[in-house]
């Protein structure tokens, strides 16, 4: 009895209940958080999911990243998640990939421009991983990228050469090399050619083509998926390149899909990219053998969307983790970083307005750092909630409405989240 009193009196050194009910709000910065105190607001849930999910409103914010850093470290050390699935490419993530892996015996500089958008608040999570990795290498962290924005000529030569290695039928191989779109392209000026030449609702043509084109990419994709995990059963060569085709075709259908209807259907064109990040989120857990893992992203692709949500007037588009859920049944547990007052990378957003704001709430009621649940007291003022969703002024000043519990499960909250510093970044549609 007497060690719990201490220990909860250490956690309520660092935190206090908030002036709205069911809102524990911080009294330290993100890295000065306790084990202790993450254990009592999250260990429940984490240790029931499969995929801890960590949603940004707004990519490249200080806060944001301060707080998934120290996130990151606590599911690492005291919940032994070793694999982090990032926003980032399949293939442009793998320089970060080996980076991560080398740490085990060498630190050089993180390759942080890797990354969509980098900051200088991004590279303490990286210093930590690679001293991590030095510190445990027989126990490593391993990073992969789950998005679709890659060079596609790179995937099909990827899909040329490991398809003749894990023996695909070679019909398949024949049909992609004959009806894919961008096949022979090597380089965007090729790929823009292509695209000026779709057809008048801006799709791949002709038709009956793209069609096979997908029925190919798709049996490649589920094949070589069935080889790797055979390989991995029999302890046989080979799996990590069969996993490796896998990803390729996927993450091919995802980009092809992307720009489909890209200039039709928003919702169609959006879904596509994510459906991808729901595949290669599997792929990689099952390619590194990962029970479980981390997943950082935008809030609109770790959303459970178990309820329509107009995301920046899109419509009602679906998330990576909600297609990885619909795939495996696997157990997501998601926590929305969200802010009043926030820049990034991509900008400083609008001040919320909307009567119903959870920023402006929470801002209002004196909050400045605070963690709650889905189901905390408060939220049963409104059926539906705005969040911040990269404001901007005009229908989507207060970001996106959605009814909160059907989307996350707990949200962090900041009064201010800024840009500190933008670092040098690559192309991010068109590396």
């Amino acid at each position: 009895m007497k060690s719990w009193a201490l220990v909860v009196g250490f956690v309520l050194s660092t935190s206090v209940l908030g002036a709205l009910p069911g809102v524990t709000e911080f009294r330290a910065s993100p890295e000065e958080i306790t084990d202790a105190q993450l254990a009592i607001l999250l260990d429940a849930q984490v240790a029931a999911a499969d995929v801890v999910a960590l949603g940004e409103t707004i990519h490249g914010s200080s806060g944001f990243l301060r707080i998934q850093t120290r996130l990151i470290r606590y599911l690492v050390e005291k919940h032994g998640l070793r694999l982090i699935v990032w926003e980032n490419p399949a293939l442009r993530s793998l320089e970060l990939s080996r980076w991560v892996a080398s740490c085990t015996t060498l630190k050089t500089p993180a390759p942080v421009a890797v990354l969509y958008m980098p900051t200088k608040s991004d590279l303490a999570l990286w210093d930590w991983i690679c001293d991590f990795n030095r510190s445990r290498p027989n126990d490593p962290i391993v990073f992969r990228g789950m998005d679709v924005w890659d060079r596609p000529w790179e995937h099909y030569s990827r899909i040329r050469t490991l398809g003749r290695e894990v023996s695909i039928d070679p019909s398949h191989l024949k049909t992609i090399e004959a009806t894919c779109p961008a096949y022979r392209s090597t380089s965007w000026a090729e790929i823009e050619a292509i695209f000026g030449q779709l057809g008048p609702e801006g799709r791949f043509r002709p038709e009956a083509d793209y069609a096979k084109c997908r029925v190919s990419l798709a049996a490649v994709m589920n094949n070589a998926r069935k080889a790797g995990q055979d390989k991995q059963k029999n302890k046989a060569p080979g799996s990590d390149d069969a996993f490796e085709l896998a990803i390729s075709a996927s993450t091919l259908l995802g980009w092809l899909g992307f720009y489909n209807y890209n200039w039709s259907n928003d919702i169609l064109s959006w879904n596509e990219r994510d459906q991808a990040q729901g595949r290669n989120l599997m792929l990689a857990m099952e390619k590194h053998s990962a029970a479980r893992s981390i997943l950082s992203a935008h809030t609109s692709h770790v959303s459970h969307n178990r309820s329509a949500a107009d995301w920046w007037g899109f419509g009602d588009i679906k998330s990576g983790v909600y297609f990885f859920t619909e795939l495996t049944r696997k157990r997501v547990f998601n926590i929305a970083f969200t802010a009043y007052a926030a820049s990034g990378a991509q900008g400083e957003w609008s001040l919320p307005t909307a009567r119903n704001s959870l920023d402006k709430k929470l801002h209002d009621a004196g909050h400045a750092f605070s963690f709650f649940g889905s189901n905390s007291a408060f939220l049963a003022e409104n059926p539906k909630w705005w969040i911040q969703n990269q404001n901007y002024p005009g229908p989507y000043e207060s970001g996106v409405e959605l009814t909160l519990a059907d989307h996350f499960d707990a949200f962090i909250f900041f009064a201010r989240s800024h840009l500190d510093q933008a670092l040098p970044a690559r192309p991010m549609w068109q590396p």
